[in-house]
This record gives structure tokens, sequence and C-alpha cells, in this order.
């Protein structure tokens, strides 16, 4: 339904890291390496953070217009798409998650411009240039190989499409994600550089005392 190679589904009961560690409170910053995704505790993360403030601040700031067609990969329990559906109102959008039960809880009350799979950056079930924007909210560090997730994400997006990274604003931090070679913008946005993508910007938003980091880039 979405389009060329699916990616292998994950149970919401299968190990999908290496070590066994329930998320914490500390909002959703969490090494990647150190959790084991169950249904439980996706079920309390889309408890915790299915409306975090980060969603609404992404979307009103990725330029949307009616007609785009929007993916959102590592969409979680589809808090941000359901928002951009209303704004997309003639468009089409896709949410992706590595997660089968992500992706159930999602598909509650799903708008019909919607439609939701179990994927990953790395492997995006949609066909080559067929989406004008991509986002990518808190889950970049949870991809399992970044320089392969960002070509597919060049070979979805149309010729001038916006890829956009939102990264929670931590204790001042760049990213607050941990260790890695994606820790800091700077960072980030060498690695776009390096992926072919132009016209790099970077602004902060805020909202409440919260805010997020959003790095904007363009295809070629």
């Amino acid at each position: 339904p979405l389009g060329c190679a699916g990616s292998t589904p994950v149970s919401g009961t299968q190990s999908l890291y290496s070590s066994s560690m329930k998320p914490s409170a500390n909002k959703h910053h969490i090494p990647s390496n150190q959790i084991v995704w169950t249904e439980e505790n996706a079920l309390w993360y889309a408890e915790q953070y299915g409306d975090h403030i980060s969603n609404d601040l992404t979307i009103n700031n990725i330029e949307l217009k009616p007609n785009d067609i929007l993916l959102d990969i590592g969409c979680g329990t589809g808090t941000a798409v359901k928002i951009a559906s209303i704004i997309c109102h003639n468009g089409r959008i896709y949410g992706i998650d590595p997660i089968q039960t992500m992706i159930n809880i999602a598909k509650k009350d799903q708008p019909l411009n919607i439609e939701f799979s179990v994927g990953s950056a790395e492997n995006i079930p949609l066909h080559d240039k067929s989406v004008d924007k991509i986002i990518a909210i808190n889950s970049i560090h949870h991809w399992n190989d970044y320089n392969k997730g960002l070509l597919e994400i060049n070979r979805v997006l149309k010729s001038g499409g916006l890829f956009f990274i939102s990264n929670d604003i931590v204790n001042n931090n760049d990213c607050g994600h941990g260790t890695g070679p994606l820790q800091t913008n700077k960072n980030i946005m060498s690695e776009l550089k390096n992926a072919g993508f132009i016209d790099m910007t970077l602004h902060d938003y805020t909202l409440e005392d919260e805010g997020i980091h959003l790095i904007r880039s363009k295809k070629v």
C-alpha cells in the first residue's frame, strides 16, 4: 500500500535493542542501544510523550501546504502527523515506526489522509521521489544506520523537497540524546551536507519553557 519494498515488522514484545532498560522519566533522551521495546514500555512511552509540545512546535514551523505529501520517520503514536493532517487536508501523510505497538496506537482515530506502517529510516516503504517533506522528531538518534537513513530520505524526497530534523532543547545542550556522531547540531548539519543536502538552517522554537532545535535541509 505504501509503495516499494517494506520493512520487517518489529513485534511489540520483541527486543529491538541489545540491553534491557525501560525508558526513564527523564523525557525521551535515552541512547537507543539501552532500550528494549516491549508492549508495556511502548504503551508507557505513548502515555508519557504522545502529546509532547515538540510535535506542535515542529508541525507549525515546517512550511506545510494543503497539498503536501509528508512523511514522519519514527512517528511513534502519530500525534505529529495527526496535527499535520489538518493543514495537509488535500495532501497525503505517511507515518512509519519500527515498533508495531506504536503503529497500533497511531491507527486509533486515524484521519483518512494518513497511512501508518511499520518501517524505518533505513528502509522507507515509499517510491522514489514521492514525498515533498520529511520530518524526524526526536528520532534520528534511534536510527541503526544514519548514513543509510539519509540516503533513503534523499531517495524518496522529490527534487527540492525538504527534510526537517527536530530535537528537544535539553539543559542547553545541543540535542540531549547521549553520545555519538549526531550529538551536536553542528555534526548533524555536517552529515546532511555529506549526504548531499543543501541550504541547511538551524532555528530554535520555544513555548511554555519547552523548546526544539529545528534543522531544515533541502534536496537538490
